[in-house]
């Protein structure tokens, strides 16, 4: 079903986090039909099948499914109901969509692993926030030839080149290597200046591993350019 192998990032079986493309809207969605076909989602459905404790599929009330890639290991059934966090993706080259699901709440379960992160009234912001607050502790990585293909990930640089229009800019780290960085808000930032970015690892063009870039960023500016 999915091709992708994913990394555990935290042990509790959620993890905030999205991609900076294309929001679709800041409440939770119930229809498979309304996702995008990219950048930041949050939708309830029932969990149609479960292949591994990475990989499900999740079904709504249509009987329209899609799979789901979860950032960390799970423990969900057949029949629960779920709220995910997540990105949208295409499992290999525009092919076959899925959600990288990097949050995922078992709605009905009253076990320790359904732990609630809120009602269905909670912005994809708040969720944003929440996962970016978490990732600040992680380890931050040195160099762009340091970050791995998949997963949430933390490293400053210097802002080389700034696109308005695709809302992304370059990151060039101390060994002179780049990498696009895709923010989840507006951009702020400059040519010159050094900044601290945390989001999740992506593939430009899905499934193939061709042009890796940081998306779901939360940017901060460490000094002026």
């Amino acid at each position: 079903m999915l091709y992708k192998s994913t990394t555990a990032l935290v042990t509790a079986g959620f993890l905030f986090a999205a991609s900076g493309a294309a929001v679709a809207g800041d409440k939770v969605i119930s229809k498979i039909a309304q996702l995008p076909e990219k950048g930041n989602v949050m939708i309830t459905a029932t969990v149609d099948d479960v292949d591994s404790n990475t990989e499900f599929t999740i079904r709504d009330d249509s009987g329209e499914t899609i799979d789901v890639e979860s950032v960390t290991k799970l423990t969900i059934r057949e029949g629960d109901l779920v709220k995910i966090v997540g990105v949208m993706d295409d499992e290999l080259a525009g092919i076959g969509r899925e959600i990288d699901a990097t949050s995922v709440t078992v709605v009905d379960a009253a076990d320790e692993m359904a732990t609630a992160t809120g009602d269905d009234e909670t912005s994809l912001d708040a969720s944003l926030d929440k996962a970016v607050e978490f990732a600040s502790s992680e380890t931050e990585f040195d160099t762009v030839d340091a970050l791995p293909d998949e997963g949430m990930v933390t490293i400053s640089g210097t802002v080389e080149e700034v696109d308005i229009e695709d809302n992304s800019f370059k990151l060039r780290d101390r060994s002179g290597e780049s990498i696009d960085v895709h923010p989840t808000k507006p951009l702020t930032v400059k040519a010159g200046q050094k900044v601290k970015v945390t989001g999740v690892m992506d593939d430009e063009t899905a499934g193939l591993g061709i042009g890796e870039q940081i998306v779901s960023a939360k940017v901060t500016i460490m000094t002026q350019g």
